[in-house]
């Protein structure tokens, strides 16, 4: 009897509950429209409906979910297959974790009601996808000529021309809530540290105080030429102090850490934090090594810093620089460069720094130009030039170089007769000949034990035709 009284309470439950939702809405929004589409964001907007509000998804793939009655979705929660980007009535909304030339995808599902009685419209929901506008400078480069003997100062004389924006609270207000935010549930959003990959959440605004984050200066304030000029507390006051291409968001921990430290390979680790190290590289210099997918970020901005204030208050090569800039291995830069190449979110941040500075980081749209350029005392080398067209680090069909990077050896591998008895050469970043020889057969093996680390280039000539290629040496 207990047992028969306890299904039917149960039964009368379950249709009670079924019947508390509100009443479905009759149609979905329509219309879905898309403005302003940038690199690092856009406008969606649709036409609404009779309903109390939306379920707004978003994807970087097909979405596949489907809103549950009952069920009280938040901004920034992860389902299966995409984020929920909006809960509410608004059908207008910015777009952010956007990254540059991707596809994403939409769907909104009208709904009525609040709470546990909220009512989806779980069929034909509005759909449809958009690509973010690609990275592309356009012709931004146009007078620039990697083969020229103007090359860096007409380099320099573009990227130098620029809008100052403010560090305080500049960066804040339009850097971290369009690049680096993340929204997450409860209200909440969450960046992450790019030296030690480490997650903060918080309660937006964004603030550098209460985060306890800091806008890293890649090449320290305290090297920059003007810091004896001005104070190197006082430089984010002025255009090299608050550039936003020399600026990462970086925890106040390792920022600490690293101090005024050059930036490589730590062999003998005092501390960790988080994906970064400090301690000392193989020349028993202190380093700083940030985690793997920022390496080249860091090098880029710092090459980028070196050429746009070359000339301010004197020279801006590592050998001229202040304090321990002249502890920065060159070669370090050139090697993460080329181990960590731009990606989506550093091409991504090239835009959105362009649409506020009106310049741009060369190094991000031509990463081979760093090695037309001795960072140490800002002079051209002969890594361009002939060279400059070459855009695969490969070399040309007809020869086969492996393995690269390399460590010990380097082997050479004709597979095209007209090399054979072909001459070799390999030049390091400065061009200057570290080896020169001769094919002889169609395999060759070099010894590279010898070589330090860094790149270099392999130029093979034969019967008036010549093959070049990039390779790379790590020890």
């Amino acid at each position: 009897m207990k047992k028969i009284a306890f299904t039917l309470y149960a039964l009368f439950s379950v249709v009670y509950t079924a019947y508390s939702f509100a009443t479905e809405p009759a149609a979905q929004p329509s219309n879905m429209q898309f403005a302003s589409i940038k690199a690092y964001g856009m406008v969606m907007s649709f036409t609404t409906a009779t309903a109390d509000g939306y379920l707004v998804l978003k994807s970087d793939k097909a979405i596949t979910d489907i809103p549950v009655d009952g069920i009280i979705y938040e901004k920034g929660q992860g389902l299966s297959s995409c984020k929920v980007m909006y809960v509410g009535a608004n059908n207008i909304h910015s777009v952010r974790e956007i990254l540059e030339g991707s596809e994403y995808h939409f769907k909104v599902f009208a709904y009525n009601g609040t709470g546990n009685q909220i009512n989806y419209l779980q069929t034909s929901p509005l759909s449809d996808s958009v690509m973010s506008a690609p990275s592309d400078a356009g012709t931004y480069y146009n007078t620039i000529d990697s083969s020229s003997g103007n090359f860096i100062a007409d380099l320099h004389t573009l990227i130098n021309s620029h809008t100052m924006n403010t560090y305080t609270p500049g960066y804040a207000n339009t850097m971290v809530p369009v690049l680096y935010e993340r929204d997450t549930t409860n209200g909440q959003t969450v960046v992450n540290c790019e030296y030690s990959n480490e997650t903060t959440i918080y309660t937006p605004p964004f603030s550098f105080v209460t985060q306890q984050y800091n806008r890293e200066h890649t090449l320290c304030k305290s090297w920059m030429q003007t810091a004896a000029l001005y104070g190197a507390g006082n430089l984010i006051n002025y255009p090299e102090g608050a550039d936003y291409f020399n600026l990462l968001l970086t925890r106040a921990t390792p920022n600490q850490v690293r101090s005024n430290h050059p930036e490589g390979i730590v062999v003998n680790v005092s501390s960790t934090y988080g994906e970064s190290k400090f301690g000392t590289d193989n020349n028993g210099n202190p380093v700083f090594e940030p985690k793997d997918n920022r390496k080249g970020d860091a090098a880029r901005a710092m090459m980028y810093e070196m050429i746009c204030y070359d000339g301010l208050n004197g020279g801006w090569g590592l050998n001229e620089l202040l304090t321990e800039a002249i502890n920065q291995d060159q070669n370090i830069l050139k090697l993460w460069n080329q181990q960590d190449p731009p990606d989506k979110f550093e091409r991504t941040k090239n835009e959105y720094i362009s649409s506020l500075q009106h310049n741009r980081n060369p190094f991000i749209d031509h990463p081979a130009w760093a090695t037309c350029i001795n960072f140490d005392s800002i002079i051209k080398t002969s890594f361009c030039g002939a060279i400059s067209g070459i855009k695969d680090d490969r070399l040309n069909v007809g020869v086969n170089i492996y393995p690269n990077p390399s460590n010990e050896k380097l082997t050479i591998d004709l597979m095209d007769t007209e090399f054979n008895e072909g001459e070799i050469s390999v030049l390091n970043i400065y061009g200057a000949e570290v080896f020169k020889s001769q094919m002889r057969n169609m395999k060759r093996e070099i010894n590279t034990e010898n070589f330090e680390t860094g790149n270099y280039l392999l130029k093979i000539s034969a019967n008036g035709k010549s093959a070049f290629g990039r390779f790379l040496i790590i020890h």
